[in-house]
């Protein structure tokens, strides 16, 4: 009697992509001085959202002219059009549109000392970017800031064998930049120590194109 090899299906995976921006000092300064002076001059949107104990932007931060903003943006649709590539490898049907366009809703973020953000999802968009301009610099435990990813599966408390783990913890650092499902829960743990946690963060949101996606910008 034979026996074929036991073959292996990855079904409904979710991928998070994570990348750094190059040599980024000069371009997180220039960034963290617009956000400090949109907090000064801006509306604090805050608590409309997740955030606690910090400070929120409107939702159009990508859409600013200032030259470091349209730098970054640049580099995220780079990111954008990777990730749409692999994802669509593994997480796509066969109806799946063959290209996309997109577009992304955006906004700054500063948490301080004792900030944090609740466990939550992004509903009525597809992806989840989120760039980190700076940290706090002062040692901390390791899960201070840190951002939290929570197992997705809706069966998980039923069947999960104690030995697999439910959480994914990403220590942020200057110029790190990370992509994942807008399905993906995720939260902010508690900033313990001085200093500024800033992020800029992006919804982005599909629609089928008729032109390659290698071509794709934002819109």
């Amino acid at each position: 009697m034979s026996y074929q090899g036991l073959k292996i299906n990855v079904l409904f995976p979710t991928l998070v992509g994570e990348t750094e921006f190059p040599d980024c000092e000069a371009l997180n300064r220039d960034l963290a001085a617009y956000v400090r002076n949109q907090e000064q001059n801006g509306r604090n949107y805050s608590q409309f959202t997740s955030v606690n104990n910090g400070w929120q932007s409107s939702l159009n931060f990508l859409n600013s002219d200032f030259p470091a903003i349209q730098t970054l943006k640049h580099f995220i649709n780079d990111q954008i059009e990777i990730f749409l590539k692999e994802w669509g490898k593994v997480s796509f049907s066969s109806s799946t549109p063959s290209v996309f366009q997109y577009n992304h809703t955006s906004w700054a973020v500063i948490l301080r000392q004792g900030g944090f953000q609740h466990e939550h999802i992004h509903t009525k968009t597809d992806l989840v970017g989120i760039y980190y301009v700076e940290v706090p610099t002062a040692p901390a435990t390791k899960t201070s800031g840190n951002l939290t990813l929570i197992d997705p599966r809706s069966g998980r408390v039923t069947s999960r064998s104690n030995w697999e783990t439910a959480h994914y913890s990403i220590h942020p650092k200057p110029g790190m930049f990370l992509l994942f499902p807008s399905f993906l829960p995720h939260r902010v743990n508690q900033v313990e120590v001085a200093g500024e946690r800033i992020s800029i963060n992006l919804d982005v949101t599909l629609r089928p194109s008729s032109s390659p996606i290698s071509d794709t910008r934002y819109q």
